[in-house]
């Protein structure tokens, strides 16, 4: 039993310039989403090494007697402690969300890209049949029927 296959219409000039037009546009979303993602992740290192880390140093370097978790000694009254223990524990979540914010862009940014060059590797024997077609047009138009 003999199967059959669908004819697959031949794209023209066009069609073709508008897809690799359209492959072109994933390519730059694509980096677009990588460069979010790295500024992301770049941000939150830089917010950690200037901020946060020496947040942290100076807090254990005054607070000896006191943990990070806020046990120590005689809490009450100690504004500087508890301001200073605030602001130490609200950093963690920024830090976490800026890193996955753009760990995440960038897998986006990556998976845009792929799906691009799979459109245009499924678009290659168009694309090769379309300037076969030209080269063979052109060349018949080359080649003049000779007159005797």
């Amino acid at each position: 039993m003999a199967q059959e296959t669908a004819a697959v219409p031949d794209l023209t000039r066009e069609e073709i310039t508008a897809r690799v037009g359209m492959i072109k546009k994933m390519l730059m979303v694509g980096g677009l989403f990588v460069a979010v993602g790295y500024l992301l992740v770049g941000s939150a290192l830089f917010f950690e090494l200037t901020q946060f880390h020496p947040l942290l140093d100076s807090f254990l370097a005054t607070q000896t007697q006191h943990s990070l978790a806020g046990g120590g000694p005689d809490r009450a009254g100690g504004v500087a402690l508890n301001a200073q223990l605030a602001t130490i524990h609200q950093w963690p979540s920024t830090l976490l969300w800026l890193k996955l914010g753009g760990v995440a862009h960038i897998l986006t940014g990556i998976f845009i890209a792929l799906a691009a060059i799979v459109r245009a590797l499924s678009m290659m024997p168009d694309r090769l049949g379309s300037m076969m077609m030209d080269q063979q047009s052109a060349s018949s138009t080359d080649v003049a029927p000779a007159d005797d």
